[in-house]
């Protein structure tokens, strides 16, 4: 198994909603086992959480279940089999894609935009490199700077060509490479950079050299015809829920355009883990402390003296949200699949209470 290193702890960030909910791995006393399973299911209730979840340690499976509160419509239940959109966590494998070419020689980090993608006539062109991209440090806008993009007639009327047109328009926030600024349109880029430059398309790729290599039957691209997908419930502030359909789906190809299912990412995070995904060389820029690519690096506190590094990316896709975290010295991974909008906090959450649950030595 490879390890990562730690850039900075996020303890308060990851522990924080579990301790709200009284499940933070603290025992009430100092005779009280570890954090029981009951535990996790309140705060699963509370929650009102809709989704799946599964806790693996590498080849076995300690927790995998579906989660279905009386909220919802019954006949819209989850099973563990249910495929879910995961949102940005498209975006770690696009980003392994693009290392695996690189590590063929047929790309470069530090070539650029202008070279990879001549057909993108944008003023920075020249100046941001495809590290850049992969970094979010290239000062180009997030989609939310698209005028009207909140508008879904505007969304549905974008074509592939007028799409680039409206990206071409965006205004830099800074010279590429001085900072961080998270869009997905670095990752819509890196699509179209893999398209020209694999041997193939990039879907076609990606499942070539990815999902077929790992076994990843039930993940793809949300709009090529997936087949059933979890039901998106979107909640409004006064916690009723809207089934709201993702608009032009294809806007979103190599930046938050997956499905999946839990076993699925399962196995992607194992994969992650035991080197499969990564050289050495990719390794090293993927989990770069101060620049990573596609995921984030931290400490999670298992419980008042206990912490471990962890690896773990998010997503969020109007109601949908998927959360992915390994532990590299346990061989473990959580993975959480959300379709009633619980919320990013909530999500870390649960993974930190699973988490004590699961990996901690206490």
């Amino acid at each position: 198994m490879k390890t990562f290193p730690i850039a900075a702890c996020v303890a308060a960030l990851l522990i924080a909603p579990c301790a709200a909910a009284g499940t933070a791995g603290t025992p009430a006393d100092d005779d009280e086992a570890p954090i029981a399973t009951d535990a996790v299911d309140a705060l699963l209730d509370e929650l009102d959480f809709s989704g799946t979840l599964l806790v693996a340690r590498g080849d076995e499976i300690l927790r995998r279940e579906a989660v279905n509160p009386a909220a919802l419509d019954a006949s819209d239940a989850v099973t563990p089999e249910t495929r879910f959109p995961i949102a940005s966590m498209t975006k770690s494998f696009t980003a392994a894609l693009v290392l695996g070419l690189v590590d063929e020689g047929q790309l470069d980090l530090d070539r650029t935009l202008a070279d990879l993608l001549p057909d993108f006539d944008a003023p920075y062109s020249r100046e941001v490199t495809l590290r850049h991209l992969l970094q979010n440090r290239s000062g180009i806008p997030h989609y939310i700077e698209i005028p009207g993009w909140f508008d879904t007639e505007v969304k549905q009327a974008f074509t592939e060509e007028s799409f680039l047109e409206a990206l071409e328009a965006l205004e830099p926030k800074f010279p590429p490479g001085s900072d961080y600024l998270y869009s997905n349109v670095n990752y819509y880029l890196l699509a179209r950079i893999v398209d020209r430059h694999c041997d193939m398309a990039y879907e076609a790729c990606l499942r070539s050299r990815i999902f077929d290599p790992l076994g990843l039957s039930e993940t793809g691209q949300i709009y090529a015809d997936p087949g059933p997908l979890a039901t998106d419930y979107l909640r409004d502030e006064d916690g009723a829920y809207e089934i709201v359909p993702v608009t032009n789906p294809a806007l979103f190809r190599g930046t938050a355009s997956l499905y999946a299912t839990v076993d699925d990412l399962n196995s992607w995070g194992q994969a992650v883990l035991d080197g499969t995904v990564y050289s050495d060389a990719a390794e090293a820029e993927a989990f770069d402390p101060d620049t990573p690519m596609a995921w984030d690096i931290g400490r999670l506190p298992l419980g008042e003296d206990e912490t471990v590094e962890v690896v773990y990316y998010n997503g969020r896709l109007i109601g949908y949200l998927s959360l992915i975290l390994l532990l590299p010295e346990q061989d473990g991974v959580i993975v959480v699949l959300n379709n009633n909008t619980v919320g990013y906090s909530n999500m870390l959450g649960i993974a930190g209470a699973l988490a004590a649950e699961y990996f901690s030595a206490h």
